[in-house]
């Protein structure tokens, strides 16, 4: 029996590279049928006002937009979010990548409306909309005034940050009323940027922050 145990330890150490190799080319495998991501979506284009485009051919339908804030980890897909579910992208992820959510536009908005809303998480690893919450420091504000938002439909929108909002969520809401004068809007706002200079549409990014359990940080731009 002694004489067996060599052979057999050999065999175990065999099937375990193999097993190894297999699993690693399973994972390979899955790695290449994923969808295509962020890097397959955004291409460089010198002839373009920003220097780069969206190919929305990489993108499933139900990305309408993509937000870039040049110098921040901000670099999203943006979806529609519906009536009849509109918090489902809180957890559904558009890329098909994971349930950690898509940066949505309210059901009370569109991409075109004069007032548009815009939630996206505050991810731990400062990905997602979590720059847009250091937007409350004037500096930061200032120094990253760009924010660009590309529409499927065509065309480019260069933002300008207006101002600035921190508010507990649990006793604060901000409602959405497309008639409403911008200048009155911003009015109280933790931080004024400077005035809008143009009312044909104002843009509301919001994300979560953590001056309480529950506070949430809009930034409001415009162009």
């Amino acid at each position: 029996m002694k004489k067996m145990k060599r052979p057999l330890a050999i065999a175990a150490i065999l099937c375990a590279a193999i097993a190894t190799s297999l699993l690693a080319t399973w994972l390979s495998e899955i790695v290449e049928e994923e969808p295509p991501g962020i890097e397959a979506a955004t291409d460089a284009d010198p002839e373009s006002p920003t220097g780069r485009a969206i190919n929305w051919d990489a993108l499933p339908d139900e990305v309408i937009a993509w937000v870039e804030v040049p110098g921040t980890e901000i670099d999203e897909p943006i979806v529609q979010a519906i009536p009849d579910a509109p918090n489902a992208y809180l957890y559904a992820d558009a890329m098909g990548q994971g349930a950690y959510g898509t940066p949505y536009i309210d059901c009370e908005c569109s991409i075109d409306s004069r007032f548009v809303m815009v939630y996206g998480h505050h991810m731990s690893d400062g990905s997602a909309f979590a720059p847009f919450a250091s937007y409350i420091d004037e500096g930061f504000a200032r120094e990253h005034d760009r924010i660009i938002i590309y529409r499927r439909t065509g065309g480019a929108l260069e933002l300008k940050p207006v101002a600035v909002d921190v508010v507990n969520a649990s006793r604060e809401r901000l409602v959405i009323d497309q008639e409403r004068d911008f200048r009155e809007m911003i009015e109280g706002s933790d931080l004024v940027v400077r005035e809008p200079e143009n009312d044909s549409q104002l843009f509301a990014f919001t994300t979560c922050s953590y001056q309480t359990g529950n506070s949430r940080t809009t930034v409001y731009a415009g162009l």
